[in-house]
């Protein structure tokens, strides 16, 4: 009897495949990704420039190698954020600079983006030093900022009204220590998350009056 062929096995995975994996799943909730993003949503460029501009803005506060930067193009190509385009060099330039491939930003890439960034600045410890980060190269307008403050302001309002409100008990002297010591921690999230709410609330009111002021300034330039 001829002999049954061997079936074909599964190649298994190697400790390359799974660093691969863990590397690609840490760039994708990595901030650094989401500010590739941002320098894509601010000008339209090639690979290589973006690189340029991240070390410039970015490199001190979340480096990134060249590497992992390309790949994180590729990756928010492949989400959709994301699309080749052809840049009109402003001076000619050799073949090798006319292969470069270039991005700009679709639509759902620069909602994702806003998205991140009101994420950001909920749950990051940092959310004030990257904000002020983004802002201050220019990669948030005031009307973005503003967003993102408005959504900020009304997750802090939701996260308020889904905690649990003071144990009755607690008043009428009859709670135990366990009733207790949770009515406190609850106490300290309705703290923390009303703290965050006025400042939410605050920096709405400064920027709008901010907004305002430039509105002003504009119609006033026209008329003169």
């Amino acid at each position: 009897m001829p002999a049954k062929p061997n079936p074909v096995q599964p190649r298994r995975p190697t400790t390359l495949d799974t660093r691969a994996r863990s590397s690609a799943v840490e760039d994708a909730r990595s901030p650094s990704v989401w500010l590739v993003l941002a320098l894509v949503i601010e000008q339209p460029s090639h690979g290589y420039e973006i690189c340029r501009r991240y070390a410039q803005h970015f490199g001190s506060f979340l480096p990134m190698s060249v590497p992992r930067l390309y790949a994180a193009l590729d990756r928010l190509r492949e989400a959709g954020m994301t699309e080749p385009v052809q840049l009109k060099p402003a001076r000619p330039e050799g073949k090798q600079h006319r292969m470069r491939r270039s991005y700009r930003a679709t639509k759902a890439g620069v909602e994702a983006y806003r998205r991140w960034v009101a994420e950001r600045m909920r749950d990051d410890p940092q959310r004030l030093q990257l904000l002020g980060r983004i802002t201050s190269v220019g990669l948030l307008g005031i009307d973005a900022v503003l967003d993102v403050i408005e959504r900020y302001e009304r997750e802090c309002m939701e996260e308020l009204k889904a905690l649990p409100t003071s144990n009755p008990r607690i008043e009428g002297g009859t709670a135990s220590l366990e009733e207790i010591t949770e009515d406190l921690i609850l106490d300290q999230q309705r703290r923390e998350l009303r703290a965050r709410y006025d400042w939410a609330l605050h920096a709405r009111r400064v920027l709008e009056a901010r907004q305002r002021s430039a509105g002003g300034d504009q119609r006033t330039r026209a008329g003169s």
